[in-house]
């Protein structure tokens, strides 16, 4: 059987390559030291079949790196995730990014100070939107199923997670001042044979989940205040935010108007 070899690039200047030696590497050879010499039409033929196999190659490679690469739902193939994607939202066509600074540390607003008719008014106005209305195709595709509205089974019920948010910080807000609002009582057990409903502790939670969620990750920095002597804390950093006003919009455009009768049992998208 014989056995192919192909030299080394020649070193021209080494001792013993001389051209009877370049000649000889040239030409294949065998087990049997017999020198095989090939036909200049077959080597133009090899070399031909070589071109044509890696013109090939490089073809199909190309079209592939040119397809589209198929969805993953592996968990760890998102580095920004983590996750295989965001959990869809109906207003998610809503949001729209933009940069904000935060106020000043001892800056005095109109959701600032004692509560007075001005601000409780301002609270208010944040997320006195209600209840929201989507159709049945959006209702379809998020995580969690909802109830149709009762008297309009054609739309079902939800709302915007910020607004209860907004609700338990106003809520908050409104126990620290017993004065005005009256006493925070509690209610009957949200869980058949728990403990009596405290309004403001479940606000404090929920406050507590929704921050830990959302993980804002801007830094504040610290710099040298020469009033004070010392380096001071800034919390007016500029972050990425979500636009208020574009989210608003939204809720107000899907806000549920009509009252329902919520101990009517209506039918259900994702009944077994």
């Amino acid at each position: 059987m014989p056995f192919n070899y192909e030299r080394l690039v020649a070193n021209e200047t080494s001792p013993g390559n001389n051209d009877r030696d370049i000649e000889k590497w040239k030409e294949p050879y065998d087990e049997n030291r017999r020198y095989i010499r090939v036909s200049p039409f077959r080597r133009k033929i090899e070399i031909a079949a070589f071109a044509i196999l890696l013109s090939l190659n490089l073809f199909l490679a190309f079209k592939l790196s040119s397809l589209p690469s198929p969805p993953t739902h592996d968990p760890e193939s998102d580095p920004i995730w983590g996750v295989s994607e965001p959990l869809y939202s109906p207003a998610q066509g809503a949001v729209k990014y933009e940069r904000r600074v935060f106020d000043v540390l001892g800056t005095v607003t109109k959701y600032h100070g004692p509560p007075t008719d001005e601000t409780d008014e301002a609270w208010d106005n944040l997320y006195m939107i209600g209840l929201s209305r989507i159709n049945e195709v959006e209702a379809s595709q998020i995580a969690n199923w909802t109830e149709r509205i009762p008297n309009d089974e054609d739309h079902f019920i939800i709302s915007l997670d910020v607004f209860h948010q907004l609700h338990c910080l106003n809520h908050i807000r409104r126990a620290l001042s017993p004065e005005r609002y009256g006493p925070q009582m509690h209610t009957a057990p949200i869980i058949p044979g728990g403990p009596p409903f405290d309004h403001v502790d479940h606000c404090l939670n929920i406050l507590r989940e929704s921050v830990v969620c959302n993980a804002d990750i801007t830094p504040n920095v610290f710099q040298w205040n020469e009033e004070k002597k010392q380096i001071f804390p800034h919390f007016d950093s500029v972050h990425t935010c979500r636009n208020w006003e574009s989210i608003m919009e939204w809720a107000r455009g899907r806000k549920l108007l009509e009252t329902f009768d919520k101990f009517r049992r209506p039918d259900r998208l994702h009944e077994d």
